[in-house]
């Protein structure tokens, strides 16, 4: 007898092959290709031109005691042609401030995936160091937009300061690392010495109405490690015991300047990844780990530098859109664990194509992790720059274990600000075929766009139910909407922030917005199917298929209940059980603001649909 919910076991295989060969496939060009991650840190200064970034006058809650929020509106549109189906709003939270820094370790043993130098075609890593100065910047950047943000304060933790006459580094069997600046005024040489002190040389804050100082995002705080020596050839003093702390736009002259002087554009790049990574690890509730640097112990004065581009002075724009971006730390985690989304998987086999992916990911052939990173970026280019960030600061871990066991959250205002493929639910609605029955993903996509309080936020997972709906089951709305001459979809149409005084400040909303949905890259057609597959993690028993079923027909049936011709649904073992909390997710905050356990409250709504269950 056919299962009414589960595949059969050819069906489940098939999947599990699809999913190691596309890994395979995308692997075998990643290794071909040798200049793809450094390629994509150049888009730095243009990726995602349409995410909004913070305007000067937003709204800031301080209510809280842990946290600093502000506040916005996505608009969406529903239809284009003749449609009665209103556009809606999602309204957007960002964190803005936290209770407390994020942690960076120095570690002398650190696994390959840190050791970038050899992407820069040399020895020395000034990355760590860089990515302690990006902090700083970015932080900089925070107090100038949000309000009543305090800007960076140098503490009374220094590194210390020398004469520039050089000295021996870490490798020579000193316990210091010279940090050579070169020829700087006193101001700079005074930042360096903040940017490098032991556990934290600068903050920056903001305080909530109950009167606790709060950190910027990017705050970090570093444990006991190596001793960083400014080496400074100082070419002007001033009298002033106490100086200022740098400026934003001193700040960055400062790191362009050092940029120069190692010729490190790349490296500066790269360390502007991961800088912009560090609210995720605040979000995951991790240390970041970074490598003692390996500096040389004097820059070569004579040797031709190259600029650091872009050197950001006077492109804030740019810069304002990657720091509103590094705040939605959730946003960020949806579009980096977006790559393991493949459109038409339905919700009863994603887990036979999750299995099959990490298999192949798993595997031997899979381990060296410089193509492995270029491997996830070949799936998605464009998110190529988050890949290299999340490579550095250790939050592809997180992301990959959310990954293999299908739970990661699905935030579609991220996704349409940046073009990715997130979920189903931002796909097209095709003209049924048939009109006794349509398809349940179009069913979901429809009730989605309705936008019923019962159905107000999109479904948890981003993969699609299965199979279709008598026409007579669905609801009205669907039912009208389908015979609609319309196009129907989900369609980005602007933002709005809240701001002071009750006003709004809109972005990208001039009539002219036009943001397409990037396609995920796959299998390609020519590809053999005779790659040897290996199914030794070939499992039936898929546990991450049932979890994502049951919420996808929760939120679709949800207070109507199911229809009596899915009754052999609604009694299998993947749906009967919903009293259960088998939808407890992985350990850490990843719970979805929906719940996890939706089965109560499925069990709880009363039916409306005359012919439900």
């Amino acid at each position: 007898m056919e299962d009414a919910v589960r595949p059969s076991e050819e069906a489940f295989k098939a999947m599990y092959e699809r999913g190691y060969r596309t890994w395979a496939a995308l692997w075998e060009a990643a290794a071909a290709d040798n200049h793809l991650a450094l390629d994509h840190l150049t888009n730095l200064g243009s990726v995602f031109p349409n995410h909004p970034s913070f305007p000067g006058s937003l709204a800031v809650d301080k209510s809280f005691s842990n946290t600093v929020t502000v506040r916005g509106t996505t608009i969406w549109d529903t239809t284009r042609g003749p449609c009665d189906l209103s556009p809606f709003q999602e309204e957007v939270v960002v964190q803005v401030a936290s209770s407390c820094p994020t942690t960076i370790v120095f570690v002398s043993d650190l696994r390959p995936p840190m050791m970038f130098p050899s992407y820069f075609g040399r020895e020395n890593n000034h990355v760590p160091v860089l990515v302690l100065a990006w902090a700083y910047i970015l932080s900089a950047r925070w107090a100038e937009l949000i309000p009543t943000a305090y800007s960076p304060d140098y503490s009374s933790h220094q590194a210390r300061l020398s004469d520039g006459r050089g000295r021996k580094g870490l490798e020579d069997g000193c316990d210091s690392i010279i940090v050579d600046v070169g020829d700087v005024d006193e101001g700079a040489a005074r930042w360096w010495t903040a940017i490098l002190a032991a556990d934290s040389g600068w903050s920056a804050s903001i305080r909530s109405n109950t009167g606790v100082l709060l950190c910027s995002p990017w705050s970090i705080r570093t444990q006991p490690g190596p001793t960083f020596v400014i080496s400074a050839n100082i070419q002007s003093r001033s009298s002033v015991a106490n100086h200022h702390p740098a400026s934003l736009g001193s700040a960055l002259r400062y790191l362009s300047e050092y940029c120069r002087l190692h010729g490190i554009a790349e490296q500066s790049q790269a360390a502007l990844t991961a800088a912009l990574l560090i609210p995720v690890a605040k979000f995951d509730n991790k240390r970041i780990k970074l490598p003692y640097p390996r500096l040389p112990p004097k820059a070569s004065r004579g040797q031709a530098r190259t600029q650091a581009l872009p050197s950001w002075d006077g492109e804030l724009r740019q810069l304002d859109r990657l720091l509103t971006l590094s705040c939605n730390s959730r946003g960020v985690k949806t579009l980096l664990n977006s790559i393991f989304f493949e459109p038409g998987v339905a919700c009863n086999i994603c887990g036979a194509w999750l299995q099959g992916s990490f298999a192949f990911l798993d595997s031997d052939k899979a381990k060296d992790p410089y193509t492995l990173l270029r491997t996830f970026i070949k799936r998605d280019p464009d998110l190529g720059f988050l890949w290299f960030g999340a490579f550095i600061t250790g939050a592809e871990e997180r992301c990959l274990q959310e990954a293999r066991m299908g739970w990661w959250k699905v935030d579609i205002s991220a996704a349409a600000w940046t073009g990715t493929h997130v979920s189903f639910i931002q796909e097209v609605i095709l003209k049924a075929p048939s009109a006794h029955d349509i398809s349940r993903a179009d069913e979901c996509r429809l009730t989605y766009l309705s936008h019923e309080q019962d159905h107000a936020v999109p479904p948890l997972f981003p993969f699609a139910p299965f199979g279709y709906t008598a026409m007579e089951d669905t609801d009205l709305d669907v039912r009208r909407h389908v015979r609609c001459s319309a196009a129907h979809g989900l369609e980005y149409s602007g933002f709005t922030w809240d701001c002071q005084g009750g006003k709004k400040v809109e972005q990208g909303r001039n009539g002219a917005l036009a943001i397409h949905v990037r396609l995920k890259v796959g299998q390609p057609p020519s590809w053999s199917n005779s790659v040897a597959v290996d199914y030794d993690s070939l499992d039936f028993e898929d546990e991450v298929s049932e979890m994502v079923t049951r919420n996808v027909f929760t939120w679709l049936r949800g207070e109507d209940g199911f229809p009596v011709a899915e009754r052999a649904i609604r009694q299998h073992e993947w749906i009967d059980n919903l009293e259960s909390d088998d939808d407890s997710p992985i350990k850490g905050d990843v719970l979805s603001t929906v719940g996890g356990n939706l089965g109560g409250w499925l069990l709880g709504l009363a039916t409306r649909r005359s012919n439900s269950l």
